[in-house]
C-alpha cells in the first residue's frame, strides 16, 4: 500500500506539474480585452501590483517552437524572500522531466497580448485584487484555484489513476481478509485463553506496528533516493501530501477489512475454531462479493489492454510515415480569446488564405462522412478537404494506377475535384450533393460558381493525413484511435487560396492540426515580425513529427497503467479463488475425507464449488460476445431508421478472444489447482489421524 501510494502520488504530481505551474495560491485567466492597454502597460501594472501587495505574479506562455516541452514564466516578484522570487536566480523547481520551465523577469515579456493565464503566489485574496486591477486596464478576468484541496480531489476523481486506486484497494482488502482467515486456528487458541475481539484486534495492530515502521522507513528512504535523483526533491511537500492521503484511505479500508474478517472468526464456536473451521456461509458470500467485481474489472481491463496495445502498435507503425513530413509544423492558436471569435477568424483566416495562395501550406481538414450533411444518408468513412499542394505531397492513384497531380493555378479556379474511392462509387451522386455543405456558409455568388468534377480513386489506398485525427470531428472514432493513415478517404481538392474555403474553415482546420507548414520559416518569420498581428492569435507552432511522438508516449503510458490494473485484478482473482477453496475445504474437511475413502471422484466431491466456478467462467467467456452482439443489434436498428451510426460495428479480434481465454483459464484453473492442493492435504491429514 505504501509503495503503491508513492507511485500514484508521483504520477499524479508529475501530470499536475506538466499542466500547471505549482506553488501558486490562485490562477487568473484573462479572456477578454478592449485593447485600451498594451502588453507592456499591463506588464508594468502587474509589476507595480506585485510590489504593492507583496505577492509574486507570473504570466505563463508556451514556447513558440516547442509548446509541449518548454514553457516560459514571466515573473514579477513583490516579495524578494518568497520561494517564487528565488526562481529568477535558481530556476523553477520542476517536478517532471518532460516539461522545462524558463523563468524571466516580467519586463522581458514585451508587447505580447495580455490575454492568457497569470499565477498569484501569496495570499489568495490578492487574486481578487488583481482582477480588479486588470479590469481598470480594460481586461476581463476570472479567478480559479486549481491547487486547492477540493480541486485536487476533483481532478484525481476524473483521472485514470482512480481505477488503479480502486483495483489496488480491492487487492489490499482481499489480501488482508485472507491473511486473517488463514490464522483462524491461532485466533481460536487465543479465544480459548480469554481474549476478546478488541483485545485480538489490538494485538494484531501491535504486531503490525513494527512491520509497518520498517516498511514505512524502507519506502520513504527509497522514495527520497529516487526523487533526489529524478528532480532534486522538488515539491516534496505536495508529493508527500498526496501520498499520505492515498495511503490513509487504503489504511482505513484494510483496517475495516481486518476487523470484518476477525469478526467472522468469532462466529464459530471456540472448539470448532481450534480446528481452523470458518463460518462458511458468511465467508463464502464475502469472498464472492469481492470475486465477482474482480472478474468484471479484470475483463474490462483485459479488453482495454488489448485495445491500448493496438493503439500503441498503430502509432509505432506510423512513425516512419511522420518522418516523411520532415520539419513541417502546425500552428496552435491562443485559447484565451473569450470575446468575439470573429476577430480571430478574420485575421487568422485571411493570413492562412494568403499563405495558401502562395503555396506555403498544406490543407488537410477532416470531416466524418456521415455527418457532412443532415439531408443525405451516407455510409461510414472519412472526408479529407485538401488543397492542390496536398496532392503534390501525397500520392493518390486513379483506377489505372496513375497519380493525381496538382493543377496549375490558372486551371480549375472555379471548380473543386471530388475524388471518390472505388468502394463508395455507388454513393457518388449523394456525396457530390453534399459538397456545398462541406464548406459551410459560402457567399451566394461563390456558391453559385461552385463546380464539382467527380473522379475515382483506386480502392485500398491509405492516405497520410498529417495528424492522428484526435483533434478532428471523431464521428464513430475515439480520440485514442490513430487515423494518421486514412483508408479510402473521400478527397475534396480545393484550389490553393480559393474562396471555396472560408476564413472560418481555415481557422477551424488550424485548430485541428489540419493546416501544415512544410517550411517552419513560413510561419516563424511572420510571427516574429508580428505580421497581421499574429502574436495576438498564434501561440506556438507544433512540429508534426514531435506531436506524433508525444501521442505515442501518451499511448504507451496509458497501456502501462492499464496493464498494471489488469495484473492487480488478476491477483485479486487468484487470491479470492484460493480463499474460496480454503473456506470450502475447512468447512467440509471430514466429508471430503469420508467421500474420498468411499471412492468418490474429485469432481463429485467438490461439485458445488466447481459448478459455481464453472458458471463464473461461462459468464466471463460469454459476457463480451453478448455485449458486442447487443451493440451491433442496436446499431442495425438505428441504421434501419435512417439514423447515422454513432459508432462502427463492433468486432471481436483474435487478440480479444485470446485475452478472454487467458482470463477464463486463470480463473478456473487457479481454483482447480487450489482445490486439488487442499483436497490432497485433507486426505493426507485424515490418513495420518487414522
Amino acid at each position: 500500500m505504501l509503495a503503491f501510494s508513492a507511485m500514484m502520488s508521483f504520477l499524479f504530481v508529475r501530470g499536475l506539474d506538466e499542466q500547471l505551474v505549482l506553488g501558486s495560491s490562485a490562477q487568473v485567466w484573462v479572456s477578454e480585452s478592449d485593447d485600451s492597454a498594451s502588453g507592456a502597460q499591463v506588464a508594468r501594472a502587474i509589476a507595480a501590483f506585485s510590489d504593492d501587495h507583496g505577492v509574486a505574479v507570473a504570466r505563463e506562455l508556451p514556447d513558440v517552437k516547442n509548446p509541449d516541452g518548454l514553457r516560459h514564466l514571466y515573473l514579477a516578484s513583490g516579495n524578494p524572500n518568497s520561494d517564487a522570487a528565488s526562481w529568477l536566480n535558481d530556476g523553477y523547481p520542476a517536478f517532471s522531466r518532460h516539461v522545462t520551465t524558463d523563468v524571466h523577469p516580467i519586463v522581458e515579456i514585451g508587447q505580447r497580448d495580455p490575454r492568457g493565464f497569470y499565477y498569484v503566489f501569496g495570499s489568495p485574496r490578492a487574486a481578487d485584487a488583481l482582477v480588479a486591477e486588470l479590469a481598470d486596464l480594460g481586461l476581463r478576468a476570472s479567478v480559479q484555484h486549481p491547487l486547492a484541496y477540493s480541486e485536487l480531489a476533483l481532478l484525481f476523481s476524473g483521472d485514470d489513476l482512480l481505477w488503479s486506486f480502486w483495483v489496488v484497494a480491492l487487492a489490499a482488502v482481499t489480501m488482508t481478509g485472507a491473511g486473517v482467515l488463514l490464522s483462524a486456528k491461532t485466533y481460536g487458541v487465543l479465544r480459548l485463553q480469554g481474549k476478546s475481539f478488541m483485545g485480538l484486534l489490538a494485538r494484531d495492530l501491535k504486531q503490525l506496528a513494527m512491520f509497518w515502521s520498517l516498511a514505512a522507513g524502507t519506502v520513504a528512504a527509497a522514495v527520497l533516493v529516487f526523487l533526489g535523483l529524478y528532480n532534486g526533491l522538488a515539491w516534496l511537500g505536495l508529493f508527500a501530501l498526496v501520498a499520505a492521503c492515498l495511503a490513509g484511505m487504503l489504511v482505513l479500508l484494510v483496517l475495516a477489512a481486518h476487523a470484518a474478517a476477525l469478526g467472522l472468526t468469532f462466529k464459530v464456536e471456540v472448539l470448532r475454531a481450534l480446528k481452523g473451521e470458518l463460518p462458511a456461509r458468511a465467508a463464502f458470500v464475502s469472498a464472492y462479493l469481492v470475486r465477482v467485481p474482480a472478474v468484471l474489472l479484470a475483463l474490462g481491463f483485459a479488453m482495454d489492454v488489448t485495445l491500448a496495445s493496438q493503439h500503441v502498435m498503430a502509432r509505432q507503425d506510423n512513425q516512419d510515415t511522420y518522418a516523411t513530413a520532415g520539419d513541417a509544423v502546425t500552428i496552435r492558436l491562443n485559447g484565451s480569446w473569450g470575446g468575439d471569435s470573429r476577430t480571430v477568424v478574420t485575421h487568422v483566416g485571411r493570413w492562412l488564405r494568403q499563405a495558401d495562395a502562395a503555396g506555403e501550406i498544406i490543407v488537410a481538414g477532416r470531416k466524418d462522412l456521415q455527418n457532412v450533411s443532415s439531408n443525405t444518408r451516407l455510409p461510414q468513412g472519412e472526408m479529407l478537404i485538401v488543397n492542390e499542394t496536398f496532392l503534390g505531397k501525397q500520392s493518390v492513384l486513379d483506377l489505372k494506377g496513375r497519380r493525381y497531380s496538382p493543377l496549375p493555378r490558372n486551371r480549375g479556379a472555379d471548380s473543386v475535384r471530388l475524388v471518390i474511392p472505388e468502394s463508395l462509387v455507388r454513393h457518388a451522386s449523394d456525396i457530390r450533393a453534399t459538397i456545398p455543405d462541406v464548406f459551410g456558409r459560402l457567399e451566394p455568388d461563390v456558391r453559385r460558381r461552385l463546380k464539382v468534377e467527380t473522379l475515382q480513386a483506386k480502392g485500398g489506398q491509405r492516405v497520410f493525413g498529417y495528424n492522428s485525427g484526435d483533434r478532428s470531428p471523431n464521428g464513430a472514432y475515439t480520440p485514442d484511435d490513430d487515423r494518421s493513415l486514412v483508408r479510402d478517404p473521400v478527397l475534396v481538392v480545393v484550389p490553393n487560396g480559393s474562396n471555396f474555403l472560408t476564413n472560418d474553415a481555415y481557422t477551424t482546420f488550424a485548430t485541428q492540426d489540419g493546416i501544415v507548414f512544410p517550411d517552419p520559416g513560413d510561419v516563424l518569420k511572420p510571427l516574429a515580425a508580428n505580421e497581421h498581428g499574429l502574436q495576438t492569435y498564434v501561440a506556438a507552432v507544433n512540429p508534426v513529427g514531435q506531436n506524433a511522438a508525444l501521442r505515442l508516449r501518451e499511448a504507451v503510458n496509458d497501456f502501462r497503467l492499464l496493464l498494471f490494473n489488469l495484473i492487480a485484478a488478476v491477483a485479486v482473482l487468484l487470491i479470492t479463488g484460493v480463499g474460496v477453496c480454503m473456506i470450502h475445504s475447512r468447512k467440509h474437511a471430514q466429508a471430503v475425507f469420508a467421500q474420498h475413502i468411499s471412492g468418490w471422484r474429485f469432481i463429485a466431491t467438490h461439485r458445488f464449488i466447481l459448478a459455481v466456478e464453472g458458471l463464473l467462467a461461462a459468464f466471463l467467456a460469454w459476457w463480451v460476445p453478448i455485449q458486442v452482439w447487443q451493440q451491433n443489434r442496436d446499431l442495425e436498428e438505428l441504421t434501419s431508421q435512417g439514423i447515422p451510426a454513432p459508432f462502427p460495428p463492433v468486432q471481436i479480434t483474435a487478440l480479444d478472444l485470446g485475452a478472454i481465454a487467458g482470463l477464463v483459464t486463470v480463473e478456473f484453473c487457479a481454483v482447480l489447482l487450489a482445490l486439488a492442493m487442499f483436497h490432497r492435504r485433507i486426505v493426507k491429514e485424515g490418513a495420518a489421524d487414522t
